[in-house]
């Protein structure tokens, strides 16, 4: 019998990468979503996938799984990753609630794997690169929710031995990235060599390329892994903002001019020196590492928001 994949979060950016990989390989797609009609990430293969409308939050969720009976389950549905999402009740709502919602609807069922989709935010400051293992210490609301439900599936997954883990993501980019984001906003400014409004120059991330981390979600379930296991998926490289906007104009061969502190900082961020994923643990357990420096993820996304980001909304 075929597999059946199902996707929260679909029409994301993350989720669409997936969502169209997995397209891509012929597989049975199903998607929850709260909105019937798909954005501009899925639109174009919409007849290839199994829309279901509705909310996590619902009371119907349980019969929907019910009638999917999925076998793997990458759930990416959140809130709070853009710095306008800071509705506390969403933020609960949505990262938390629904992920309790969504396992325990899954439970009646028999599955392969859950990979509930986490972030670096959930580990807060720390002055060397973070490991799975350290103390994490959220410093704003995201983090904090993220944390919870990262929380409640290594305690589900303990407790009952179910297949579910959690990946935190670093800072992703690449195509079908929102347009106001950090790389695709440079990018386009430097294309069309306007000003290149950012922030400053020194704050770092630890940038990794959509494909990788699309890569990493299949490659978890090709191999066995610990109820409850946490993965950094990042790079494993920091690079600064200074970097990156220097990396793409010349790339680009811009004659954009930088506006730095053009951007005002995130009133929810404290930025420090380390911002840096150790991946050892992916690399030994899952056999993944990201594929792409820097140089080479960016020249990749030059040329896809050539092809299609100019003409389209986020």
């Amino acid at each position: 019998m075929q597999d059946i994949y199902l996707i929260t979060g679909a029409t994301g950016f993350v989720g669409s990468n997936i969502v169209r990989k997995l397209i891509l390989k012929k597989k049975n797609v199903h998607i929850l979503t709260r909105e019937k009609k798909l954005n501009w990430r899925l639109l174009d293969i919409a007849s290839k996938i199994t829309i279901h409308k509705i909310d996590l939050l619902s009371s119907n969720l349980q019969s929907v799984i019910n009638d999917i009976k999925p076998t793997y389950i990458f759930h990416l549905a959140a809130y709070g990753s853009l710095p306008k999402e800071e509705n506390i009740k969403e933020l609960i709502d949505i990262n938390f609630l629904g992920t309790v919602n969504l396992i325990n609807a899954l439970k009646q069922n028999k599955f392969k794997l859950f990979i509930n989709t986490g972030s670096s935010s959930e580990y807060g400051i720390k002055a060397i690169p973070m490991v799975e293992t350290d103390l994490p210490f959220p410093i704003n609301d995201y983090g904090i929710t993220k944390l919870a439900a990262t929380l409640y599936v290594s305690k589900e997954a303990v407790k009952n031995n179910l297949p579910l883990i959690t990946f935190r993501l670093f800072s992703v980019y690449g195509k079908y990235e929102e347009k106001t984001r950090l790389i695709p906003s440079v990018i386009l400014a430097a294309i069309e060599n306007k000003p290149i409004e950012v922030g400053n120059p020194v704050y770092v991330r630890d940038f990794v390329y959509i494909d990788d981390v699309v890569d990493a979600y299949f490659q978890a379930c090709k191999v066995k892994v610990l109820p409850g296991e946490i993965f950094n998926i990042g790079c494993g490289v920091q690079h600064s903002i200074g970097e990156v906007v220097d990396t793409i104009r010349k790339i680009t061969k811009s004659s954009s001019i930088v506006k730095w502190d053009g951007v005002k900082k995130q009133s929810r961020q404290v930025e420090p020196k380390m911002w840096q994923a150790d991946v050892s643990k992916a690399r030994k357990k899952l056999n993944w590492v990201s594929g792409h420096t820097l140089e080479k993820g960016l020249l990749s996304t030059i040329q896809d928001l050539k092809k299609y980001y100019v003409k389209n909304e986020t």
